[in-house]
């Protein structure tokens, strides 16, 4: 399972160019990384300073590839957002357009669940 969605994973940062894709380490510093335990059952979390920042589960495939490319596309987003702002808008609007612009390269039906999950002002 590990290996199948290592895999995946690299073929999505392909796809959007991403520098970075969420791996299997923890480096803590706030950096989110997966565990695989049996079942299968997957783990997204991250650590800063040795405190657990968050941890989420699920057995789902796609619901982790979609919390990993998650974090990703916003890191990617973020910086597009700093490089190119827009006139009388907050950067955080011009990341989520990005992102959505990204995770719906990656899989459509991603762009509304970040979308449903956003402040609207």
């Amino acid at each position: 399972m590990k290996d199948e969605l290592a895999a995946r994973l690299e073929a999505m940062r392909r796809q959007i160019g991403a520098r970075w894709v969420v791996g299997f380490e923890n480096f803590d510093g706030g950096h989110p990384f997966i565990e695989v335990a049996e079942g299968p059952v997957y783990r997204l979390t991250a650590y800063e300073r040795g405190k657990r920042l968050f941890t989420k589960e699920t057995t789902e495939l796609d619901e982790i590839l979609y919390w990993a490319m998650y974090e990703v596309t916003w890191n990617m987003a973020y910086g597009y957002a700093v490089e190119h702002p827009v006139e009388d808008e907050e950067q955080r609007f011009t990341a989520f357009r990005r992102q959505e612009e990204l995770l719906g390269t990656l899989n459509p039906a991603w762009v509304e669940r970040a979308r449903a999950a956003r402040p609207t002002h």
